[in-house]
């Protein structure tokens, strides 16, 4: 029988450890469920191996190697994806209310339900987190991935994605604009693709322009869902007010 290895580090480990004498990783580190997502909330946020700079680097180079890492049991060297994405949404919906950028003006919403949702931004971003899982789960059905596995990758992703939105805010401010042309509102919503599916092509085993493209496909498909879940929420919402 083969003696355990630290999946971080890939160190032998005595059976009746709980953590790997080099590196610290727990030993029973295993295939990601929805516990370890509570798990990571919790879990210390500083808690890693890398400095906050070094991690933004590999996250922006090579979020799907990041997000690889952390499904494969490799989860010290980074800050966990769950909290990383809490915390980077709450600091996005903080700088979109805080200047009245009016984000949402182009997603074909009316008038009350998009203040609504522009009040709760955050709320806004981080539904998308299962949606985006569930369409690359549906898409990459064949990498043998659970549900909160394909939910890494979105959430690193997501988090990058909330980064960019945060930094648009100050620049938007300097030049007096509080709402975004819808031509760039396409072209966000182009890049976010190409994003999207760069990143999945480095998390995804296969031909890396097919899975690239299949990425694509997926966030279309998660951003489509999005959009539906929403118009359809309104439109009950509008019936009942009418009805009621």
């Amino acid at each position: 029988m083969p003696e355990p290895r630290c999946l971080n580090c890939d160190a032998t480990v005595a059976a009746s450890a709980r953590f790997c004498a080099g590196c610290g990783q727990r030993t029973d580190t295993a295939r990601l469920r929805f516990g370890d997502i509570a798990r990571d909330l919790m879990q210390r946020f500083v808690d890693i191996e890398r400095g906050p700079l070094a991690f933004s680097r590999a996250l922006l180079t090579g979020p799907g190697r990041v997000a690889r890492d952390y499904v494969d049991g490799r989860r010290r060297r980074h800050y966990g994806p769950f909290a990383t994405l809490v915390v980077l949404v709450g600091l996005t919906a903080l700088a979109v209310n805080f200047s009245g950028y009016q984000v949402l003006a182009h997603d074909g919403l009316s008038a009350g339900p998009t203040a609504l949702l522009q009040r709760h931004f955050n709320l806004l971003l981080l539904v998308q987190l299962p949606i985006l899982g569930a369409a690359c789960a549906l898409l990459f059905r064949g990498a043998a991935l659970t549900l909160p596995e394909h939910m890494v990758l979105v959430a690193y992703t997501l988090g990058m994605r909330a980064v960019f939105l945060m930094l648009l805010m100050p620049a938007a401010a300097m030049a007096s604009v509080t709402t975004p042309e819808r031509e760039a509102v396409w072209l966000f919503w182009a890049a976010w693709y190409v994003y999207f599916g760069w990143a999945a092509s480095q998390f995804y085993a296969g031909s890396r322009p097919a899975v690239w493209l299949r990425g694509m496909l997926a966030a279309m498909l998660g951003h489509a869902a999005l959009l539906a879940a929403l118009l359809g929420a309104v439109a009950a919402y509008e019936w009942t007010l009418a009805h009621f």
